[in-house]
């Protein structure tokens, strides 16, 4: 008896869901986004805020609010009703960010249902062009032959490219000083002059230095190569097995929203993107589009989520 009403109380959840998302959108939507305007973050919440507006014929907002790398944001949606009216788009720091800080009032997994990973962006080993160390070889062979002589540039503690290079150190048994500094391209400027001898750097900073000649690109952090450096290999295929750090940026809602809201975000999203003029965009940022939807992407938080953790507790690294 209990069994049948447990049934019949799901039964009629999922049909209160799919009916609510039958007349969704009805109002405004408002996406949250933890960063300033104007960055990747930002660019693609508005790309796919765009579309959203273009298929639904209602407004949909892009409202920063920026601050503590994201988790104002990522708290206030946490908290937000589940009538997919409030949304958050976020980036890698939502998986970071809750072994960083002593707390971030909320769990990147329970409080949030992934709607959409829009894109991932590899990062790229970069050395002067000054270096002795002109292949991943020759860097992990100098590495080991000098054990903490060796030093690379950050754009600051906690920061996902310090935590790639972290985990390159604990993967490949490196000993190699962590300089931090004030944003990535304070960093880039330390490289280029020759005072720094390597940086983990987002791939649309790393691209304008080594078309010019003043940075050299080691290997690439995804597990393929990119379609724009072919020649640049993997740090995965070039001796340390299973090494992947990829950046992503991805549409989430509260984890109470219906299925059938996200579902309906999801294919919403994933349709607008298919205009070449849109795809196109991706590229000129150096983004890979991704467009896995909640199920693949909840998946790829469950590993992250833990991963970060481990390189973080390793590295000593806190930003409180």
């Amino acid at each position: 008896m209990q069994r049948s009403m447990r049934a019949a109380i799901f039964a009629l959840a999922v049909f209160s869901g799919f009916a609510y998302a039958q007349d969704y959108p009805s109002k405004t939507i408002r996406i949250i986004v933890g960063f300033p305007p104007g960055g990747a973050t930002d660019t693609l919440a508005r790309m796919a805020a765009a579309r959203l507006q273009e298929q639904w014929s209602q407004p949909v907002v892009v409202e920063n609010r920026a601050g503590a790398a994201g988790n104002i944001a990522h708290e206030a949606v946490a908290k937000a009703p589940g009538d997919g009216y409030t949304l958050l788009f976020t980036s890698t720091p939502l998986t970071i960010n809750p072994s960083l800080y002593k707390s971030v009032g909320y769990d990147p997994i329970r409080d949030f249902a992934p709607v959409t990973m829009l894109a991932t962006v590899p990062s790229l080993l970069l050395v002067p062009t000054v270096s002795p160390n002109s292949t991943f070889e020759q860097f992990l062979a100098s590495a080991k032959a000098s054990p903490g002589k060796m030093n690379y540039a950050s754009a600051g503690s906690g920061t996902p490219q310090h935590l790639a290079m972290e985990l390159l150190k604990s993967m490949a048994g490196l000993d190699i000083v962590h300089v931090p500094y004030k944003g990535g391209a304070a960093a880039i400027t330390v490289l280029l002059a020759g005072q720094s001898d390597a940086m983990f750097a987002a791939f649309s900073e790393a691209v304008p230095y080594i078309k010019g000649g003043r940075l050299n690109a080691l290997a690439i952090s995804s597990r393929k190569r990119s379609a724009v450096f072919p020649s640049v290999p993997t740090i995965d295929e070039s001796g340390v097995a299973g090494f992947e750090v990829v950046g992503w940026q991805g549409l989430l809602a509260p984890a109470s929203t219906p299925k059938a809201i996200v579902d309906k975000l999801h294919g919403a999203v994933a349709e607008g993107m298919q205009r070449p003029e849109v795809r196109g965009r991706f590229d000129t940022m150096g983004l890979e589009y991704s467009g896995a939807g909640p199920d693949e992407f909840r998946a790829f938080l469950r590993n992250e989520v833990p991963k970060w953790a481990k390189v973080v507790a390793q590295s000593g690294a806190r930003v409180d």
